[in-house]
């Protein structure tokens, strides 16, 4: 096995050797198993955004773009084929024939539906709900990428907030868990709520006792 090569090696394996002017993508390290999986995506792009030689006609503008697009998708861990598929099922109802911007297609792969999660707009509304004081130790998450973003915003931030301003801070939050998850990172659980205690079944002539002690009580005040 050859040895791991970085971000701008394998645009360059990607490519014929001929002079590029862009400046070289930062340096991460990539093995050959990744070097197969973004090879393959850029040959997907191609083949669905027929029109990408348009937009980029020369071998140099070609170059530069393959190298701004795997390096970005290197840097945001997008190493997933899963992520990577929904993206592309995006793009095939996308109606452009030149391929998207890479940040576009990054926030493609990196949306909450990729991910099985609630969109940001129902995550919101759980975080609010989940982190009213009322529901202080209560609250039910139903995944721990909506109590971390919660946590990384302030309880209290989130609840004092306008709405705008609010949603915006989750959602960058969100988004930072879900970059977290794209990455192969585990986050911890969300703290379980403790279910509430199951009502105790009196025995039937207790019962009785307290229904004819209140309709005595309720026969008094009629007299």
């Amino acid at each position: 096995m050859s040895a791991p090569r970085n971000a701008g090696q394998v645009a360059a394996s990607l490519k014929p050797q001929a002079p590029i002017c862009a400046p070289a993508p930062q340096q991460v390290v990539v093995d050959e198993t990744t070097e197969a999986f973004l090879a393959d995506l850029m040959r997907r792009l191609k083949g669905d955004f027929t029109g990408w030689r348009q937009v980029w006609p020369t071998q140099q503008e070609e170059h530069a773009w393959q190298d701004e697009f795997l390096g970005e998708c290197i840097r945001s861990g997008l190493q997933n084929q899963d992520l990577i598929n929904h993206a592309m099922r995006i793009a095939a109802r996308d109606r452009r024939p030149w391929p998207p911007p890479v940040g576009e297609f990054v926030a493609w792969c990196l949306a909450p539906e990729a991910f099985g999660l609630p969109s940001e707009e129902k995550a919101y509304k759980i975080a609010m709900r989940n982190t009213h004081p009322a529901q202080a130790g209560m609250a039910r998450w139903p995944h721990p990428s909506l109590y971390h973003a919660a946590v990384a915003c302030g309880y209290l931030a989130l609840q004092n907030l306008d709405r705008k301003l609010g949603f915006k801070l989750f959602s960058d939050k969100y988004l930072e868990q879900r970059r977290r998850m794209a990455r192969g990172e585990e986050l911890a659980p969300a703290p379980v709520a403790a279910l509430p205690s199951p009502m105790r079944k009196g025995a039937p002539e207790v019962a009785n006792a307290h229904l004819a002690k209140i309709r005595g009580m309720l026969g008094r005040m009629r007299g």
